[in-house]
């Protein structure tokens, strides 16, 4: 039976969510080319620090410090911050810290990580689950924050969905009474539990998003995948770079 959507509490969401559940890519080809130009342009300087957000568990941190990065992951979910820290006590020892902290990277208020500006930040997927369009801008003040000048940036995002397949048409429609946004849905589990509010974005908005929040040298690219929740399922994606000016 499909619950009715009431207003959802984004951080209590994913504060309760199971880390194993959280929703994730395995092939991360956009992730990986960035990785090697950021490194690629900083050649011969000291390891790179690099800012991990919406960490989850700390798979990719993991590989992001294999990478040749110094790694700190930050996660609003607690039991997934303490099994990042688990998977990080047993990663093979690379002279290279990996770091994992508990914070709201979209409250009002800026969390602290204990740690100076980064020379890149990442965010998978994140922005598109985070909450309302508050919350999303909240976010993008805290990658800047975290980025020196000059600094690297990459985000992914679900992108509008419904021309590639038609159930999210019908997902945004349903559900619009409720969120009073165009493409955003709620995500919901088989038995039609609501699990968190999810937004798609065209690139043209997330483009000005990142222009208000203060970025240079953006770029997008739209790529038709597979859901990260329903891998039987085509959907859009949109993988944005950019610099702090």
């Amino acid at each position: 039976m499909v619950q009715h959507a009431t207003m959802r509490d984004a951080p209590e969401d994913w504060r309760r969510f199971e880390p194993a559940a959280i929703p994730s890519k395995q092939s991360t080809p956009h992730l990986d080319r960035f990785l090697a130009e950021v490194n690629a342009a900083a050649a011969g300087q000291a390891p790179l620090t690099l800012l991990d957000i919406g960490c989850g568990d700390g798979r990719l941190a993991q590989r992001m410090l294999e990478r040749g990065f110094s790694v700190t992951g930050v996660d609003i979910n607690p039991a997934a911050v303490s099994a990042a820290r688990e998977r990080a006590g047993t990663a093979d020892a690379t002279g290279r810290p990996l770091r994992f902290y508990e914070a709201d990277v979209a409250a009002d208020t800026l969390p602290r990580v204990p740690a100076s500006l980064f020379d890149a930040v990442v965010c998978q997927l994140v922005i598109s689950i985070i909450g309302d369009v508050r919350r999303r801008q909240n976010l993008l003040r805290f990658v800047r924050s975290s980025l020196r000048p000059g600094g690297w940036g990459h985000l992914s995002a679900s992108g509008v969905s419904d021309a590639v397949n038609p159930g999210y048409a019908r997902l945004y429609a349903e559900d619009f009474p409720s969120t009073g946004e165009r493409h955003t849905y709620y995500s919901r589990d088989a038995d039609g539990t609501i699990l968190y509010q999810t937004h798609h974005f065209t690139a043209d908005e997330l483009t000005a998003l990142l222009e208000r929040a203060g970025f240079g040298a953006i770029t997008v690219t739209t790529e038709c995948e597979v859901s990260s929740r329903r891998p039987d399922e085509a959907a859009s994606f949109l993988y944005a770079t950019f610099r702090e000016s």
